[in-house]
């Protein structure tokens, strides 16, 4: 039987111990920008204009010299680097607040100023985030000029030919941390497939597409924009020299590859994922179960030990229901799977198949014996294809798809679907318990049809950019949350 917590702030508590996620970034030679450089305004310091770069704009890697003038002479001096690290920030394990960006400093280059007041030298623009960066010369720890440099994002594509289903790597450097460098939106063909992100990845992004379409060339071509479409008007934008790139790939006629229905590999969250909270057990109780996660119906095995001797044991499954848009909220519940006994030395195995609810974050397990818990587990449900059929017919052909193991959470409670790289819609799992099912109509020409589900942030609360309800096409890098596979189908037209 199936129990409520009363109380979506109480049963989350009660069920997850929700807590949110952190990471420090640490990097060689970076460091915290010291308190000087925000006391300077008080002090009325005045920051000179005194750095002199031999190019002002460039890409990551590349070599620049530098001139420092008007500066004390003989004395100890720095060039630094003001980087930017990222994170996601989600609270609760299920909300999406945003992305956070921190600054601190890289050297450049360290020495002595000479006779003169001069320091000169050269540095390669590290790597990280793109588009605007601060480049500060200070001596005796204090900030004495600064100037701008601007990191330009780079865009490549490999393979650059291969039959339909290629996979297409589309790498990215420099993607910028601000407001408006931030998204990068990709089209296939003139066709909105879906989002570059590099929140967690520090401005590298790698997103996967599969060649789609007749043999000959496709253009895939990024831009920016940071509302979750393309800005393509860039001519006669505030900003007008950001990158267009337009890259081509070749369909070769050759036999289809990686056509076959399936789920990706398991990829990893961003910034690891989130942080699930601690297990608890009793002294000398341990409770474990032979898979970590699994796809609905696959046999799992729970062994416990340190248990107290020939006692009834009740087996709980913790689990959320409800919907973000029927106005009646969602709770945590939990029910009984079974009821078990240990034997003589107080130990216990269950066999069971993983059930089918909601996947995305873990579900725990608690081991109760009378009105205690001994023990816990957690165990998580993966996306698998349940049903796609047929795999051919006509125009016209209805295709019925269900897929087990969407989650619940703002970033694991969507699929993103795509037909031939052209962003169509997408499916959510929360208010059906993990299943998405949809029925679509085969479109296009004779031949293959490749039709993708990519992971994407279904909301988050910042208001500045909007990445979501959209494929996020670098989620084996940058999703935040919970690792999310994509789920990669075809479907063939006959005449």
């Amino acid at each position: 039987m199936r129990k409520s917590f009363k109380g979506m702030a109480l049963s989350l508590a009660a069920i997850f111990l929700l807590s949110a996620c952190s990471e420090e970034i640490s990097e060689s030679k970076k460091t915290d920008i010291p308190e000087a450089s925000a006391t300077t305004q008080e002090e009325n310091i005045i920051v000179k204009d005194n750095i002199e770069l031999s190019n002002i704009r460039g890409e990551i890697g590349e070599k620049v010299d530098f001139t420092v003038k008007d500066l004390t002479p003989n004395e100890a001096t720095e060039l630094v680097w003001i980087a930017v690290d990222g994170k996601y920030l989600i609270e609760d394990l299920y909300v999406v607040n945003g992305a956070d960006y921190t600054e601190s400093e890289i050297i450049l280059a360290e020495g002595t100023a000479d006779a003169d007041g001069k320091f000169t030298g050269s540095f390669e623009v590290p790597d990280g985030f793109g588009w605007d960066h601060t480049v500060r010369v200070k001596q005796k720890n204090q900030i004495i000029g600064q100037t701008n440099y601007t990191v330009v994002p780079v865009f490549e594509i490999f393979p650059k030919s291969g039959p339909i289903g290629t996979e297409i790597t589309i790498k990215a450097k420099g993607i910028g941390w601000s407001t408006y460098m931030r998204n990068w939106q990709v089209t296939y063909d003139n066709k909105y497939t879906g989002i570059m992100s590099a929140v967690s990845t520090n401005g590298s992004a790698e997103g996967v597409i599969r060649a789609a379409g007749t043999p000959g060339d496709h253009v895939i071509s990024i831009r920016t924009g940071y509302l979750g479409m393309p800005y393509i008007n860039q001519t006669q934008s505030p900003r007008k020299n950001k990158p267009t790139p337009d890259l081509v790939f070749t369909i070769t006629d050759e036999a289809p590859v990686n056509i076959e229905n399936r789920v990706e590999e398991i990829p990893v969250a961003a910034d690891g994922g989130v942080e699930m909270p601690e297990l608890t057990s009793k002294d000398n109780v341990k409770v474990g179960l032979n898979i970590e996660e699994g796809v609905v119906g696959e046999p799992v095995t729970l062994t416990a030990t340190g248990l107290p001797k020939d006692a009834e044991v009740e087996l709980i499954w913790n689990t959320m229901v409800g919907s973000r848009v029927s106005g009646l909220g969602f709770e945590g519940q939990f029910e009984t799977l079974d009821t078990v006994k240990t034997d003589v030395n107080g130990q216990l195995k269950y066999d069971f198949t993983v059930p089918d609810d909601l996947g995305g974050i873990p579900h725990r397990l608690d081991v109760k014996v009378g009105d205690d818990i001994y023990g816990q587990a957690y165990l998580r449900i993966l996306p698998s294809i349940v049903d796609f059929s047929p795999k051919s017919g006509p125009v016209g052909t209805k295709i019925k798809v269900i897929i087990k193991g969407g989650g619940w959470t703002e970033f694991d409670n969507a699929y993103y679907m795509t037909y031939d790289n052209a962003y169509i819609g997408y499916m959510c799992s929360f208010n059906s318990q993990g299943t998405l099912e949809y029925e679509m109509v085969a479109t296009g020409e004779p031949g293959l049809h490749l039709i993708d589900l990519y992971p994407g942030i279904y909301r988050w609360a910042q208001t500045d950019t909007d990445p979501t309800l959209i494929p996020q096409l670098a989620y084996k890098m940058d999703h935040p949350g919970s690792a999310m596979p994509a789920v990669r189908l075809a479907f063939e037209i006959t005449k």
